[in-house]
């Protein structure tokens, strides 16, 4: 699947109106509709990410007000510095923890001297995931309170946050797609745990509970047995799951199929061998390849520059 292009924007102003246009690039039906003194205004924004998944670090210096109408996204945000009471859909609240905007939904907010760290999930991005780690495609996606179950999971939400932003600005990772997927998912996933969906919440808790413990039971039979002549039926067996949902499990947890995660393993063993072995002796890149089931020497060389950057003869010579 191709991600969407990464953009970035960090913007800075004391004028009102520049910075509702800097805003909209966020939010695009969002306006500070009072600011209490224009000459004591500041505000700053620093955005990264896609149409999937943007984080933002916005500072508004001063006393404002604003309003949102959430469209195409689930925003979540956190205020980190500053005083702030919202209503959403005409519910009021104060926020020292995140909360969470969905789309359809109306915000109003007063603020002063606020600070916040935000994350907009895509809706089509997020529902699937939801779909995907509670295995249901009929799941319609929806939240039923605005703020996070527990304290211990807005604390879980905003480590996972502080995580992916990282991931996200590190300019050696930031353009990895494998990467950025990835961070997707954790964010996402936490999302869906710390806010309060609707439905049968216990019924999905015990979903994911069972996933964790099929994935873990997975990935430790095959890296004990990646040696062997194993299937994915071996693998879902020892699960104690069918291969259907085995390959759920494995999209749920870690993105790709149980599949890709057994040759990613073997291909780290045959990588092995080849820094290992000794050309002299006569180790071959064929013959290495082989034993780690890749019987066509065209295939494991390109599946090995991609993973390692240069071919495996290379790899065997040096």
């Amino acid at each position: 699947m191709n991600r969407p292009a990464p953009v970035r924007l960090h913007f800075a102003t004391t004028d009102p109106e520049v910075g509702n246009e800097a805003l909209q690039q966020v939010y695009a039906r969002a306006r500070m509709g009072r600011v209490a003194d224009p000459a004591a205004f500041r505000y700053r924004q620093d955005v990264h990410g896609d149409a999937d998944l943007s984080l933002g670090r916005m500072h508004f210096h001063g006393t404002v007000a604003g309003h949102l109408l959430q469209q195409q996204a689930y925003s979540v945000i956190a205020p980190t510095a500053g005083s702030l009471r919202w209503e959403i859909n005409d519910r009021p609240g104060t926020s020292p923890t995140p909360f969470l905007l969905q789309p359809g939904q109306h915000y109003y907010g007063e603020s002063e001297g606020l600070s916040v760290n935000s994350a907009n999930l895509g809706a089509d991005a997020l529902g699937q995931i939801a779909r995907t780690v509670y295995g249901d495609e009929r799941l319609t996606l929806g939240f039923g309170a605005p703020h996070p179950v527990s304290a211990q999971m807005a604390d879980y939400w905003q480590a996972t946050y502080r995580f992916v932003h990282d991931t996200l600005t590190d300019p050696a990772t930031a353009g990895i797609a494998l990467l950025r997927a990835d961070v997707l998912r954790r964010l996402a996933v936490a999302t869906l745990e710390a806010f309060p969906l609707t439905g049968d919440a216990p019924a999905r808790r015990e979903t994911v509970a069972a996933r964790q413990g099929a994935y873990t039971a997975a990935v430790e039979f095959i890296h004990a047995a990646v040696s062997l002549p194993i299937t994915l039926e071996d693998v879902a067996r020892h699960a104690g799951v069918s291969t259907i949902e085995l390959v759920r499990v494995f999209r749920a947890h870690a993105g790709i199929t149980p599949g890709a995660y057994l040759r990613g393993v073997r291909m780290a063993a045959a990588h092995q061998d080849l820094v290992a072995a000794d050309p002299t002796a006569g180790d071959t890149v064929g013959a290495i390849a082989a034993r780690w089931g890749f019987p066509h020497p065209g295939d494991f060389a390109r599946r090995h520059r991609a993973a390692y950057g240069v071919p495996p003869s290379h790899t065997l010579r040096h």
